[in-house]
């Protein structure tokens, strides 16, 4: 039960008692000037001082229950009112402070943002932000789109944000001849995969489901696919349609040593497919960094390392081909970086705030003329899934399909084994 009501200052003990039952009581005292106030004819009206301890305990309880401070502040502000000395003293502005230029609606919105888009960094939010008011033209964001990386994290620290916002196991190493050892040298083309799995854990000797990850890795174009084991008889329904979604010829294909990717039917795949085979070559862990570092920061950011079963792949890849992947392409920025040779020949590597893109930006900046597209894809049909809901409206929609889907998934499954 929790009780609001507004109260003046008792006169006898026992008008305090009954409050002090009560289960989470609120008191409306508005302000600290309201509070001193309300201590001082409190203290005043029970002669503090000549109570006994016990009854002491009581008004000191009951004083912290009114105003919400902590009981040894209140104790302090009751010493100070039983020697005449409680006063309050309005602070005086500061002649050069600043206005406040981002409302409490701003930091609402920015914490919405994060809440939907699992808080990614500084500057991919500006990129959206930037997006949503210059693109899109949602009003609400004419004052974030202007915002600095370091006053978001500003943001991220007050308490009115903080209010909105809310077994891993080593790939087995194997040895095998498909393949050539080697790492991929795109030269800026698109078409470059990077592959690897990204296992979902296990609960009580039970494996859970898998995700593969495909990345390219010019444009950081993602598709992320579920399914229950990496064995190749899961596998082999899936791979072609994945490497045929992407709207763009592929002409590498890069893994690491994992048997979802290192195997004759794979091999045969890429054959028919003409993708040349790549895989990543001993003590070179730079190899593989870019598709490792977003399963870190996509797959396990969005779905976290909760045990799912693998009968619940299904459930999941569904909610991956029609939410999650156009989400990573259309409407997530990205780091590009900007690398640049030093005299003494090393490689200084940036990522300005002008590199952030999604996905499909950069695909249309680096080949504006379509070259690189499939036959039958053009950028009108993907102007239309880029441009069909704004990012914030996106985020929100993907959000409640992720809902439903672990709602799905409890439905069906142990309700232990998936809760978020």
């Amino acid at each position: 039960m929790e009780t609001k009501m507004n109260i003046s200052p008792p006169r006898r003990i026992i008008q305090i008692e009954p409050y002090l039952q009560l289960d989470k009581p609120k008191f409306l005292i508005t302000s600290t000037k309201d509070a001193y106030k309300f201590i001082k004819e409190t203290t005043w009206n029970l002669y503090y001082r000549k109570l006994c301890k016990k009854d002491k305990g009581k008004v000191l309880k009951y004083l912290a229950i009114v105003t919400g401070w902590s009981p040894s502040y209140v104790r302090r502000l009751v010493l100070r009112a039983i020697c005449g000395k409680l006063y309050y003293r309005a602070s005086e502005v500061n002649k050069t402070s600043f206005n406040r230029k981002y409302t409490d609606e701003d930091i609402s919105l920015l914490a919405d943002f994060d809440n939907h888009a699992r808080r990614p960094n500084a500057k991919a939010l500006i990129h959206n932000f930037k997006r949503m008011y210059g693109i899109y033209g949602d009003k609400r964001f004419i004052r974030l789109q202007g915002i600095s990386c370091s006053h978001i994290y500003n943001l991220r620290r007050t308490n009115l944000y903080t209010f909105y916002t809310r077994t891993y196991t080593k790939t087995n190493p194997i040895q095998n001849c498909i393949g050539e050892r080697r790492k991929p040298e795109p030269n800026g083309m698109p078409g470059f995969l990077r592959i690897d799995s990204v296992h979902g854990g296990d609960m009580n000797g039970e494996k859970g489901m898998y995700y593969v990850n495909f990345v390219d890795e010019v444009l950081q174009w993602e598709v992320v696919i579920a399914t229950p084991t990496i064995a190749q008889v899961d596998l082999e329904k899936m791979y072609e349609e994945v490497l045929v979604s992407f709207p763009f010829r592929i002409l590498n294909f890069h893994s690491d040593n994992g048997s979802e990717a290192i195997n004759d039917y794979v091999a045969s795949i890429l054959e028919d497919l003409d993708i040349k085979q790549t895989k990543s070559r001993p003590r070179r862990h730079n190899d593989n960094a870019l598709v490792e570092s977003k399963n870190g920061w996509v797959i396990r950011k969005h779905f976290g390392y909760i045990f799912r079963p693998k009968e619940a792949a299904g459930i999941v890849q569904e909610y991956l081909g029609t939410y999650f992947n156009l989400y990573l392409n259309f409407h997530r920025s990205c780091a590009f970086p900007v690398v640049t040779i030093e005299d003494d020949g090393r490689k200084l590597v940036e990522y300005p705030q002008g590199e952030y893109k999604t996905p499909y930006e950069k695909l249309k900046i680096i080949d504006p003329t379509g070259k690189y597209l499939k036959s039958g894809q053009s950028y009108d049909e993907l102007d239309k899934i880029a441009l069909g809901n704004s990012d914030y409206e996106y985020v929100k929609i993907m959000h409640e399909e992720y809902l439903k889907m672990m709602r799905k998934i409890s439905q069906q499954f142990s309700p232990v084994s998936v809760s978020s």
